[in-house]
């Protein structure tokens, strides 16, 4: 089976071994990246100078891996071309990627890029005990080294010019420390407004990884209040999950704002919230569950009153959502329609489970097939508040650059930080 790829596009591996070739002039790079999306060390980068690791070996422009071989704790393989010759950018030396994995053979050709002189080309990662393929094609214009410092590889500076000897060397100018310049952060509690400070810090880490370090979109919440929700609002499991969340709307959104929903028997928005009226929307909206909305699951109603906000808006902003979820889906059937149906509009749908339930069609999300663009993203957490920010911060912004990408022409707007 022979399949084109466009970036953002995802493929299910059928097996764990997996044949990377890659034409043009260029050398191939691949990263063993944990759940952080960082290396363990420098012996996760193979490369022509290092060309095996557990798992991995480079001959050349093929690579072979052996999936379930990796090191313990990895996640994911980002898989870099780079000029063989230097000074080259890499549309100058043209670059194409084969995947082949059992009866799996997907092909990427990236689009032009500018300056850039190193690609990511496609990542393999698991998913729900499997392994699927992703063409990304993000470009670094500061070449290898840019990539490996964003993924986590020690990599030397340059030695700087020796300064002229002087009698007594002057003391430099003395740089404030910049304030998050957050609206709103001011009002918070000290504490919380540290959190949300290096929080939205690590927000934009994750998204400089996923070459959008400059990616502007709107953000929209969703809170599952059916229910069985009830013992996780009385243990502040939503009020976490909600202040969580904040600083990704902070580093997104130049208001630093969320649009806010409830999901019960019927779909509800609330009042936004916004950084400086944190701690009272939290008191409001979260230290009980919410019973205005119903007590039963509806996925559908819930879907459609967010496109139908979103339908008011400028379609040149894209839309974020993050959805909390304690699992049971109503309405499996129904639930994938509207996914579908709202394909064509400016939204990514991030789907997060909380707690150890079943998902029904959320956990599937990556396998339906026939959308022009995967515009879903889900995943599961036993335990929210077991999980360090920065893993969850990269599984939240993992997919959604990816989308805007496949949804947006080259040269739209809401391409310009991406």
């Amino acid at each position: 089976m022979t399949i084109e790829l466009v970036a953002g596009q995802n493929v299910a591996l059928p097996q764990t071994s997996l044949r990377v070739e890659v034409g043009g002039d260029v050398d191939l790079t691949a990263l063993v990246l944990s759940a952080s999306g960082t290396v363990d060390g420098d012996a996760d980068m193979v490369f022509f100078n290092q060309p095996s690791a557990p798992g991995a070996h480079l001959t050349g422009s093929t690579l072979e891996l052996a999936l379930d071989a990796l090191r313990p704790g990895a996640e994911r393989v980002a898989l870099v071309a780079s000029p063989a010759a230097e000074g080259r950018t890499v549309t100058q030396v043209g670059v194409s990627v084969r995947l082949v994995s059992g009866d799996v053979d997907a092909r990427f050709t990236p689009g032009a890029t500018n300056a850039e002189t190193a690609l990511v080309l496609c990542e393999v990662y698991r998913r729900d005990g499997g392994w699927k393929a992703r063409a990304v094609g993000q470009g670094y214009a500061d070449g290898l080294a840019g990539v490996a410092r964003d993924f986590g590889v020690d990599v030397a500076d340059e030695p700087a010019a020796a300064a002229p000897p002087t009698t007594a060397p002057a003391a430099p100018p003395a740089v404030p420390v910049a304030e998050d310049e957050t609206p709103g952060a001011e009002a918070l509690p000290p504490e919380m407004r540290e959190r949300l400070s290096l929080r939205k810090k690590l927000v934009t880490v994750s998204l400089t990884k996923r070459g959008a370090a400059g990616l502007k979109a709107r953000v929209v919440g969703v809170l599952d209040v059916s229910g069985s929700t009830a013992g996780l609002y009385r243990k502040g499991v939503f009020a976490r999950a909600v202040e969580r969340i904040m600083p990704v709307a902070a580093a997104l959104d130049d208001d630093a704002e969320m649009q806010m929903f409830l999901m019960g028997a019927r779909a509800q928005r609330v009042d936004d919230v916004r950084v400086g009226d944190l701690p009272q929307w939290l008191s409001t909206y979260t230290s009980r569950r919410p019973t205005t909305a119903g007590g039963t699951n509806n996925e559908v109603a819930v879907i459609e009153e967010v496109l139908r906000f979103v339908g008011t808006q400028s379609p040149d902003v894209p839309t974020l959502v993050l959805f909390f979820h304690d699992g049971g889906v109503t309405d499996n059937r129904l639930t994938e329609k509207a996914i579908r149906a709202a394909v064509p509009a400016p939204v990514f749908w991030q789907f997060i489970g909380l707690g150890r339930a079943s998902y029904g069609i959320l956990e599937r999300l990556d396998d339906l097939d026939g959308r022009a663009v995967d515009n879903t993203g889900f995943f599961a957490l036993d335990d929210i508040d077991a999980v360090p920010d920065a893993d969850l911060y990269e599984r939240i912004v993992h997919e959604f650059p990816d989308w805007v990408r496949a949804y947006y022409p080259a040269d739209h707007p809401a391409r310009a930080g991406v």
